[in-house]
């Protein structure tokens, strides 16, 4: 069994997706109500904090693309689940391979980081964002059966003053699937992936540095310089300074100073890597 049969399909590939969530944004509203990053910052209990500009920004995505990406979520977890339980089971019974052919020791730890890194990346670059407000909705729609998303998401909704999104409501399709036939035309207007002369990154959220979010920056994201020099050895270099966007997002749990190694090698693999698209 090959290690490209292990990882499951993608119906989007996160490497491709526009870094849209910044880092204040990240660590200030969305890491602390995530476990995922709770080597960054401490994960909260109750429901999260969530505020207009938030649900203006959210606004701004076509609905759909949460579907996708969704899906995309919950198929990595389930594989991530499964490859760590049958690695712990080769590593009790002290075997490199399971039998009749199954997997190699070697090859489940190589799946276990390309999923673990398909997550955070996902994570951190857009899916992060809904996560948080459908934790936000969960409890409203026990206590308040029946009412509508936009009805329910209004009671937690304090006024603030923020500049407006550019993006007219449900016009974003940042993925890279491309629009489902049914859905074309519904919405005259929509910025996709792959339009020629698209500039994401003026439709990212904007930021609000603190300063505990810039002293766990400085800590937690690697720098351009690291990156390239832990991914040199495993790519070529111009395809490396290509993605240094799309990788920029990923966190590494390290000590102050201290150098990330063997993670970032791992992610340029996967990176390489393009899924089938499914429906």
């Amino acid at each position: 069994m090959s290690l490209a049969s292990l990882i499951p399909a993608t119906r989007v590939d996160p490497a491709l997706l526009p870094p849209l969530l910044p880092w204040g944004v990240r660590y200030n509203f969305l890491y602390p109500y995530c476990d995922l990053f709770s080597h960054i910052v401490p994960t909260e209990p109750g429901p999260p904090r969530w505020n207009a500009e938030l649900e203006a920004y959210h606004r701004t995505f076509d609905p759909d693309i949460w579907l996708f990406l969704g899906r995309d979520h919950d198929d990595d977890t389930f594989a991530l689940r499964k490859f760590r339980s049958r690695s712990v089971e080769l590593k009790r019974r002290k075997r490199t391979k399971e039998v009749d052919g199954g997997a190699s020791l070697a090859d489940l730890e190589a799946a276990i980081a390309s999923i673990e890194s398909r997550l955070l990346t996902r994570w951190n670059k857009l899916l992060g964002l809904h996560e948080v407000r459908q934790a936000v909705l969960r409890p409203l729609k026990m206590m308040y059966p029946g009412q509508s998303q936009q009805r329910l998401i209004k009671t937690v909704l304090s006024t603030m003053d923020f500049e407006g999104p550019l993006a007219d409501p449900s016009t974003l399709w940042p993925i890279s699937m491309p629009v489902p036939h049914h859905l074309k035309g519904e919405r005259p207007g929509r910025v996709c992936f792959g339009h020629d002369g698209v500039k994401w990154t003026k439709y990212a959220l904007p930021d609000h540095p603190t300063l505990d979010s810039e002293a766990a920056r400085r800590q937690f994201e690697p720098t351009a310089t690291e990156m390239l020099e832990d991914a040199e050895e495993s790519v070529e270099p111009g395809w490396v300074e290509a993605t240094m966007d799309d990788t920029r997002v990923l966190l590494l749990s390290r000590p102050s100073g201290a150098r990330s190694s063997g993670f970032i090698p791992a992610f340029t693999s996967l990176l390489h890597r393009r899924h089938p698209q499914v429906a």
